[in-house]
């Protein structure tokens, strides 16, 4: 591959590894904040590749980037896990709006059995 087009494909591929890693961690969790991940592990390798080519001149911009998405996309990873995503906890992790919804769902599922409960003694 020329190296003009493997620096151009590198820094795309950051660039969309930061921008999916970070919205899809927040928005969508597990399989976002993967794809971010392998992102930014294809851009490093171009940017990588791109740098040793043509002797350290260019390919930073897209190692840097690529290095940003992968740290972005392994920390919502790893948050996932952390959350459920394996199944282990009672929530799956469907990132930050999906977890704050299903939370939501069980506080009112808890204060609808708190009232009925308290409808038993009155």
């Amino acid at each position: 591959m020329d190296t003009q087009k493997s620096n151009t494909l590198s820094i795309v591929l950051g660039v969309v590894g930061i921008v999916i890693s970070i919205l899809g961690g927040i928005l969508f969790g597990f399989i976002a904040a993967l794809i971010g991940l392998g992102l930014g592990v294809a851009a490093l390798i171009l940017g990588i590749n791109t740098k040793k080519a043509t002797n350290q001149q260019t390919g930073n911009a897209g190692f840097i980037l690529g290095l940003i998405a992968l740290i972005f996309g392994a920390i919502f990873f790893i948050g996932c896990l952390a959350c459920g995503a394996c199944g282990c906890g009672s929530y799956g992790c469907n990132g930050i709006i999906g977890a704050g919804c299903q939370a939501n769902s069980d506080l009112n599922s808890l204060s609808k059995d708190l009232d009925s409960l308290s409808s038993l003694f009155n």
